[in-house]
């Protein structure tokens, strides 16, 4: 029994110091889903649904529906993501694959392209 503890306290103390990189080896997910669930997610909701304490109730904060601020097109969620919304979100400074990753992980998200499908 005291063995079982110690192991549990080990996996428990690899979790804590590591976080989320240890899950992100442990859990297979794409790219994309690791950028939005580091840069993302903490406003717009790990489905995208924007039903966070910050940002219930805002209608740009859904990003699984089709309310667009600027249109729903890449190119459009390309300049949003990097420029931001004054006084709603801030700016990004993702790398150009970080970027593609993460609008191809939104599209997945809004349930127009499968899992690890490529345009």
């Amino acid at each position: 029994m005291k063995l079982r503890t110690f192991v549990f306290l080990i996996v428990l103390a690899a979790v804590a110091f590591y976080g989320q990189d240890l899950l992100d080896k442990v859990v297979k997910r794409s790219p994309g889903e690791k950028v939005w669930r580091k840069h993302c997610a903490e406003c717009h909701g790990l489905d995208g649904a924007g039903n966070t304490p910050g940002y219930m109730g805002e209608t740009y904060a859904d990003l699984t529906d089709n309310v667009w601020r600027a249109g729903g097109n890449d190119g459009a969620m390309e300049a949003v993501v990097t420029s931001g919304v004054f006084g709603k979100m801030p700016p990004t400074s993702l790398t150009p694959g970080e970027l593609r990753a993460v609008i191809a992980y939104l599209h997945e998200l809004h349930g127009e392209r499968t899992r690890g499908a490529t345009n």
